[in-house]
């Protein structure tokens, strides 16, 4: 059996992406563009701004309840300034173990859908972040490629807190 070589017209096909904006230091966000369920502007609830590092705020989402993060407070950084009303992305749950089907994450601007090849791709060297699959240079852009099933837990973890802190289910 012969092995087929890297060169080969399905590793060269281009890769769909979104790139998120948001205002981490330094660092672009790109997900698979299968992921996005919906960019949309949301509300948050009254008086619960809630967006820390180990907490989401559960906004509304066509008619269903939906964790709202920012990757910045999950990565330690400042949490943006945001008013009531916010844009956010809404991405498919992919883990069917976990009763978390869309989550939604805080964006600062409008993403931008684009086609990669894998020869745009240069490894950014190691890193040490568990949110992050990989950082690699898109166009010599530093991009993070988040690891959906550690940000899918992180999620769940702060949902089930919330709950236990409420004594309430968050659905």
């Amino acid at each position: 059996m012969q092995q087929q070589s890297d060169q080969s017209p399905a590793s060269q096909a281009p890769l769909r992406a979104v790139r998120l904006p948001t205002q981490l230091t330094d660092l672009d966000v790109a997900v698979p563009y299968a992921l996005i369920a919906e960019i949309t502007d949301v509300s948050l609830p009254e008086g619960s701004i809630r967006l820390g590092r180990s907490e989401a705020s559960m906004v509304e989402w066509r008619g269903q309840q939906v964790p709202l993060v920012s990757l910045e407070a999950m990565n330690g950084e400042s949490v943006p300034t945001i008013g009531r009303r916010v844009r956010c992305a809404v991405l498919y749950g992919t883990d069917p173990e976990r009763a978390l089907p869309y989550y939604a994450v805080l964006l600062s601007g409008v993403p931008r859908s684009e086609q990669i090849l894998p020869g745009q791709i240069e490894m950014a060297g190691p890193q040490d972040n568990a949110l992050w699959k990989a950082v690699v240079r898109i166009g010599g852009r530093l991009t993070a490629i988040p690891d959906v099933r550690v940000l899918e837990e992180r999620i769940d973890q702060m949902r089930i807190r919330q709950t236990e802190g409420t004594g309430e289910a968050l659905s």
